[in-house]
């Protein structure tokens, strides 16, 4: 029922399936699981209900798409997919499975197939909005119910094309004030859910037009009206979402041998999608500049330190959300470290030490790292670029990507250098081993002996 079967019927791939149930919720999740093969636990005890994970490509609908849902997707060239993802199971609200599905948000939403006649229920007209590309609420109450459904609202509408009815758009932004009361996790699964969207820069534009994005990412709307110097075309505002738009465009066109990290290896909640953390982080990379802007003495806009202050920011921002801290870490660094790239404009030709340096300011992210740089420096002038200057910026992050050395080895340990110096612990030693680091990595330190002559001459100099 709800958005499973909206996207069966519309041809699309399935992540995920909910199930009412009239009787024992418990019960029927672990026969579920048991039969299907997956993990069960309950997912909310306020609302008794079960979430069962099905292993790598169970399929779970096996009945073809039938009907002029069928043509319309073989029109638009959408193969269906088996079922992957979950299945989460509650209770019945109401008596019926009408009153279920009045009480939920948009009439896209509020299908339903009877699972032992195979009858499609369709109470409040869900397939004829569906059909006429309209997004409709439930109820007048619907939003303000819940009012994550005001995000819920703008991926929706632009995920499936559909237009929000008359009046639908004021009673969104009447209820946006209402998600400072929606827990941070519940935020965070639909918020990174519309991140996901190619359109993700539009969608974020709307989640301000209509007063939500100041309620769940106050750092972004903070933006708005932050002029900035004459090199950039736009106030900070308006150049992130410019950004932002460039995204699925540079990750195509950089490419590289390796993905993005996944959003599950930085512990994002399910229904990512595979551009979700890098769309958080562009999004974020500028949120230092407000509080960092001043001018010099000539009257120029600067931004001294924006990406440390932007790096402290992120932080909030992970609080609010409760987002896990692998991924929290990952935004931290990827802003504080998003002007990093262009440092290396001014070296030509790259060395291998300044290579190594960069990456060792990045990693893990390497690829992260030059791809925010990308979309931060594609955004800036806007049609005052010269295809030069891009080209230029291009063939940089190409070579960075390319040429980057591998981590070398580690030649003495902390233990050898105290022992050669005749040094206690302390900050001695880390200077040290950073100094020989860089020569190893050079290339110019390859063995044991080298590096223990290294670390002896380098402690002579540092004396004198």
């Amino acid at each position: 029922m709800g958005g499973a079967l909206r996207d069966t019927l519309s041809g699309r791939p399935v992540q995920d399936v909910d199930v009412a149930v009239r009787g024992q919720v418990d019960e029927l999740a672990r026969r579920l699981a048991g039969r299907l093969g997956g993990a069960v636990f309950a997912v909310s005890e306020r609302f008794a209900t079960w979430r069962v994970v099905l292993p790598a490509g169970r399929a779970l609908l096996a009945e073809p798409v039938q009907g002029a849902a069928a043509e319309a997707a073989a029109s638009r060239g959408v193969e269906r997919e088996p079922l992957g993802g979950h299945v989460d199971l509650a209770p019945l609200r109401g008596t019926t499975i009408a009153d279920d599905l009045a009480a939920r948000d948009f009439t896209v939403d509020a299908l339903a197939r009877d699972a032992r006649t195979g009858e499609l229920l369709d109470p409040l007209g869900g397939l004829g909005d569906l059909t006429a590309r309209r997004l409709r609420a439930c109820s007048a109450a619907a939003l303000t119910a819940d009012p994550l459904r005001v995000i819920r609202l703008v991926r929706l509408a632009h995920a499936l094309g559909l237009a929000p009815v008359a009046g639908l758009e004021a009673t969104a932004r009447a209820a946006a004030p209402g998600l400072s009361g929606v827990s941070g996790e519940r935020v965070e699964q639909e918020l990174t859910k519309l991140l996901s969207l190619p359109a993700a820069a539009r969608a974020v534009a709307d989640l301000d037009r209509l007063g939500a994005l100041e309620v769940v990412l106050p750092e972004v709307t903070a933006l708005k009206g932050v002029t900035q110097n004459a090199y950039h075309h736009l106030d900070v505002f308006a150049h992130t979402l410019e950004a932002v738009s460039y995204l699925p465009g540079i990750v195509a066109q950089v490419g590289g041998p390796a993905p993005p990290a996944s959003p599950s290896s930085l512990g994002l909640a399910g229904g990512a999608g595979p551009l979700a953390p890098l769309t958080y982080a562009v999004l974020l990379h500028d949120i230092g500049k407000p509080a960092a802007r001043d001018l010099d003495e000539a009257g120029n806009v600067r931004f001294w330190y924006h990406d440390a202050i932007g790096a402290r920011l992120v932080v909030d921002v992970a609080r609010r959300l409760r987002l896990r801290k692998r991924f929290e870490q990952y935004l931290r660094l990827l802003v504080r470290r998003h002007l990093r790239l262009g440092f290396l404009v001014r070296e030509k030709p790259l060395s291998r030490r300044a290579l190594a340096h960069f990456r060792r300011d990045v990693e893990p992210f390497v690829y992260e790292a030059i791809i925010v740089s990308l979309c931060d420096r594609m955004a800036t002038r806007g049609p005052k670029t010269s295809p030069e200057s891009i080209a230029r910026h291009f063939r940089l992050a190409r070579d960075v990507w390319e040429g980057v050395p591998p981590p070398a080895p580690r030649l003495l340990t902390g233990n050898d250098v105290m022992e050669l110096l005749d040094l206690p612990p302390g900050p001695e030693v880390g200077r040290a081993l950073r100094a020989l680091q860089d020569e190893i990595e050079a290339g110019a330190v390859p063995n044991r002996a080298q590096a223990e002559r290294f670390v002896r001459a380098w402690w002579e100099r540092d004396r004198e």
